[in-house]
């Protein structure tokens, strides 16, 4: 029988520079607050050690990060990716080497891999409380407005089909790119 490792790496794929910096700064700070905390345990015949990349917020470089976590870092855990298209590059990764994502972020849902843990909320769990508040109290017809991204379209789409399910009427629609602020 093989003996456990005593020191197992964690990767952390966060990118804390560039656009997503704002969100990928979180992520590491709290994962290493929890390796912290375990290693600080005397229960556990082992430690872990945080094994951090930072894409710098362009998604090309997810996928061959996790690749490096996984390959050069023996990482096969892996928290992190803050944007549903990182998270969508590092899937094959994850599925060629067995490794596993601990995906932190929301998500729009409509997916399922094995080899990701799906931790933040989807669309269901907020959207649907929302609208079933507003509704009511404000009419059925509205206007949409999202990220001209995954997640603004897939949260749009269901907010969509909730008010038209309702006798309601979408009036329009507006997409603006992730990161324009004040944009008219």
């Amino acid at each position: 029988m093989t003996a456990l490792p005593t020191t197992v790496a964690v990767g952390l794929l966060f990118s804390t520079t560039g656009p997503d910096a704002a969100l990928g700064r979180e992520g590491p700070a709290g994962t290493r607050l929890a390796i912290d905390e375990i290693n600080g345990s005397a229960r556990h015949d082992f430690t872990l050690r945080a094994e951090h990349r930072n894409p710098q917020g362009v998604a090309e470089r997810y996928a061959s990060m996790a690749q490096d976590l996984v390959e050069r870092a023996g990482a096969h855990h892996i928290v992190g990716c803050t944007t549903s298209w990182s998270r969508k590059d590092v899937i094959p990764v994850l599925e060629k080497h067995g490794a596993t994502l601990w995906y932190p972020c929301p998500y729009e849902g409509f997916e399922c891999n094995e080899q990701v843990v799906y931790i933040g909320a989807c669309p269901n769990q907020h959207i649907l409380p929302l609208l079933d508040y507003v509704l009511p109290r404000f009419g059925v017809e509205g206007y949409l407005v999202g990220s001209n991204y995954i997640w603004g379209w897939e949260t749009n789409r269901i907010a969509r089909n909730i008010v038209e399910q309702s006798a309601g009427i979408v009036t329009g629609e507006r997409y603006v790119a992730p990161g324009r602020r004040g944009h008219r």
